[in-house]
């Protein structure tokens, strides 16, 4: 793996030369336009605004009213880049409860143990509904990318982590981190992963053991390489899965959120629960369809 201080910047050799960036994936090495780079471990907190989690979200109103952290999330370093997301997703007949995005489920908060900071993205739930977190790049142009996400996740059974590409439902790529799994697997997917019939696909998804004894509550490196004619999974430094099913086709957002609906895939939090996924840096080399 090219890791976050690995990564081979060099100029082009045409007038008006920018930075590019070179990273391994398997056996080729595959060149980047462009990187996003957020670092959320050092971040100033001279108004002690990140030592506390904000309230939970129990009813509509104040999902609505929330507002964005002030901070560096509100930051133009950090909207300019990425959005926060207020949608929601009304129950159905395989999600038996609503889920719905608020601003006050993203935040930054302080780690006790270390003083450091990290992104924090929450889901809730509440007897109705699930109050959830979700950020989403800007750029909905992104043609092929390595995603590089340093994260952990912690809290109770019954929540879906992810960090994705996504187009549409069947042009999207998937890590994914189930509470309801043991602490040392983690699932791979590209989609679609059933067929049209509901059926599964089985070379469309992987539930991996993670390797070395590593375990999703604690700090990891997590990366998807979105390539041409391969899809590609690490985990720490070292390759888990590859896929040639499913590769994404189209231009997309790169996605990272944390949410339920009681359905069979996320499984079902207990009223009063949650769940978090804590961000220290996410990085992102990509080329656009532009």
């Amino acid at each position: 793996m090219i890791s976050l201080v690995k990564i081979s910047i060099f100029l082009s050799s045409v007038a008006g030369a920018q930075a590019a960036y070179r990273a391994t994936t398997g056996d080729s090495a595959v060149t980047y336009a462009h990187r996003l780079f957020h670092d959320f471990r050092s971040l100033d907190d001279t108004g002690n605004l990140y030592n506390s989690e904000p309230a939970n979200i129990t009813n509509d109103e104040d999902s609505s009213a929330a507002p964005i952290q002030p901070g560096y999330l509100s930051s133009d370093a950090f909207v300019n880049d990425w959005g926060i997301q207020t949608w929601d997703s009304p129950a159905g007949e395989d999600k038996p409860l609503r889920k719905q995005y608020s601003n006050q489920n993203v935040y930054i908060q302080r780690d006790n143990d270390t003083s450091a900071t990290h992104l924090v993205l929450r889901a809730y739930r509440n007897k109705d509904f699930v109050s959830a977190g979700e950020i989403d790049s800007k750029l909905s142009n992104i043609f092929h990318a390595s995603i590089r996400v340093r994260a952990r996740v912690r809290g109770d059974s019954g929540a879906c982590a992810g960090i994705f590409t996504y187009f549409d439902n069947d042009n999207e790529s998937d890590i994914e981190i189930l509470t309801r799994d043991p602490t040392n697997h983690i699932r791979y997917t590209n989609q679609p992963g059933l067929d049209s019939d509901g059926n599964v696909i089985p070379e469309a998804s992987s539930d991996v053991e993670m390797q070395n004894g590593a375990v999703w509550t604690d700090w990891n490196d997590h990366r998807l390489d979105w390539t041409p004619d391969l899809s590609s999974w690490y985990l720490n430094g070292e390759q888990a899965v590859t896929k040639t099913y499913g590769i994404p086709k189209n231009p997309s957002s790169v996605i990272l959120n944390l949410w339920s609906d009681g359905g069979v895939w996320s499984g079902n939090l207990d009223v009063g629960s949650a769940a978090y996924l804590e961000i220290q840096w996410i990085e992102v080399l990509y080329n656009t369809s532009d």
